[in-house]
């Protein structure tokens, strides 16, 4: 089995899109989405169950992680929809599915929202939803305040409050830790922390994520914001994986996603947190996704 290849290419607008090409070079296309913050690191953990599956799974990084352009314009889902849709132009693909976990899963949804003709199946994996419409109000405080900065058209002042979130508390948090300590906190409770190929995988995600501030405020307030893609507008089959135990990214987001697309299938994980739907169902959500396509 290959080990994939890192890639990058030059959108139309100039922008340099990174990306990593894993899976089954022949096998169909899949566009995957990582959660948030991450980068295209994380197709790498999807590798071995994608060439297994026969599918090419392309993960990309968002503007503004590793050598992915930033935006600096209003970040909107609908940009990073573009950018899988002018990929995969550039990449000669006439058809193509797309799957996004946590905080990925609302950009696949964009994905399938601005390309409907070439989007084929549709997967979210324990995916945000419009968190502050759907949370209570009292949840994240500081980043409604910027949300808030957003909603006026202080553009400016919303990315410099977000900018400070992730530089100064959430990326300072782990710079105070060293090693295996930096990475256990970046882990959390994931059960497969201690898994050393895991390990290795993420600990190199950490440190791209961590080498700059601007992927996480594009993806901060692009899910944060008001959503800028007509959920209406899917035809795709679209598949909603979702753990009933999951607290981060409840089923409530899963019902709300399934009651605005058509043909939308909700499946509800018993005893599941957030962390075991994204990491525990990679073979049958790729099953699912090739045979939603046909």
């Amino acid at each position: 089995m290959t080990a994939g290849d890192e890639a990058s290419l030059t959108l139309p607008d100039g922008r340099v899109v990174e990306y990593f090409d894993g899976g089954d070079p022949s096998g169909l296309p899949v566009f995957f989405q990582p959660g948030s913050p991450n980068t295209r690191i994380m197709g790498k953990l999807w590798h071995p169950a994608a060439a297994v599956a026969g599918v090419r799974l392309i993960s990309v990084s968002r503007p503004g992680y590793g050598g992915s352009t930033a935006i600096m314009g209003r970040p909107t889902l609908s940009v990073a929809g573009r950018d899988v849709a002018a990929l995969a132009t550039l990449l000669g693909l006439e058809q193509y599915a797309v799957v996004g976990s946590s905080g990925g899963g609302p950009f696949a949804v964009a994905a399938a929202a601005v390309d409907p003709r070439r989007v084929r199946a549709l997967g979210v994996v324990a995916g945000s939803g419009p968190w502050r419409e759907l949370a209570a109000p009292s949840t994240e405080p500081a980043e409604r305040a910027c949300l808030a900065r957003l909603d006026e058209g202080d553009l400016a002042g919303a990315r410099a409050g977000m900018r400070d979130l992730v530089e100064n508390v959430w990326q300072a948090g782990l710079r105070e830790l060293d090693g295996d300590a930096r990475l256990d906190a970046w882990l959390g409770d994931d059960p497969l922390a201690p898994d050393d190929t895991y390990r290795a995988i993420m600990a190199d995600a950490m440190r791209e994520v961590l080498e700059g501030t601007e992927g996480a405020v594009f993806d901060g307030l692009a899910l944060g914001a008001g959503w800028d893609v007509d959920l209406h507008a899917i035809e795709a089959p679209t598949l909603l994986w979702y753990g009933d135990a999951d607290e981060v990214c409840p089923v409530a987001y899963g019902r709300w996603f399934a009651e605005r697309i058509a043909n939308a299938e909700l499946v509800v994980i018993p005893d599941e947190g957030h962390l075991a739907v994204g990491d525990s169902h990679r073979p049958e959500v790729l099953a699912a996704l090739l045979k939603a396509w046909q």
